[in-house]
């Protein structure tokens, strides 16, 4: 009875700290939407988040999302991250020294759509099984920007990458690109064997070890098959 007393005391704490902190924990699903309002940003994430097929994610202009070093959140619902342009949305982790697991949109039911948001500091950030569009969406700092895989089809319009180690990553999907920059990253776009990327090759350009790679040009012209363990290979072939 005492340790559940104590146990309970410190969640509530830390919830009391929180607020008077200025930063709201981050909401529950609730009749099957997590909203985030920009009245209550900025909100706080430790710990991983998974929404079902059936619960929609949406979030207003404005809004700030801090990432505790654990924090990540997979989206299979509908997704509207609406930010502006003079109120764009940023997800970042809450310590600048520090990366966070980051956003994963898998929601195969219904295309997502984002918004006027930037993503810091995240490890990797991926699309799969998925249709949407990203548009002025500014992926800065993490290790790999986005990743790509088995999509239909992405569209990225106006976006940015920047200051990522692996920006942008296509495998086995269709993205069509408009106006989107890559540069200043360590490698810029990799293609693997079965990814498509329509888009002005001209804005990648200025990163530091690859603007563009081919895995299929590559393999093949080294005689090798194409290995399905995307993580252990990439980071081997760089």
């Amino acid at each position: 009875m005492i340790k559940s007393f104590k146990k309970a005391l410190a969640g509530a704490l830390v919830l009391f700290v929180s607020s008077m902190a200025g930063e709201m924990p981050f909401p529950q699903v609730e009749n099957g939407k997590v909203t985030l309002l920009k009245k209550d940003s900025p909100y706080v994430l430790e710990q991983g988040i998974v929404l079902s097929s059936t619960d929609t994610f949406m979030v207003e202009p404005g809004v700030t999302v801090l990432m505790g070093e654990y924090a990540k959140l997979m989206l299979r619902g509908p997704v509207r991250i609406n930010g502006s342009e003079s109120e764009p949305v940023l997800f970042r982790s809450a310590d600048s020294s520090e990366s966070w697991n980051g956003i994963h949109f898998v929601s195969s039911s219904k295309p997502f759509e984002v918004k006027n948001l930037t993503v810091e500091n995240a490890f990797r950030n991926t699309v799969f099984r998925a249709r949407g569009i990203f548009e002025n969406v500014k992926f800065v700092n993490n290790y790999y920007g986005l990743w790509i895989d088995d999509v239909p089809e992405v569209f990225l319009s106006r976006c940015e990458f920047n200051r990522n180690r692996f920006a942008l990553s296509v495998r086995a999907g269709k993205v069509l690109s408009a106006e989107t920059k890559i540069s200043n990253n360590v490698y810029g776009l990799y293609i693997e064997a079965g990814g498509d990327y329509n888009g002005d090759m001209s804005l990648i350009k200025d990163n530091l070890e690859n603007d563009v790679r081919r895995e299929g040009d590559e393999l093949a012209s080294q005689g090798k098959r194409v290995s399905r363990n995307v993580w252990q290979r990439i980071e081997a072939g760089f």
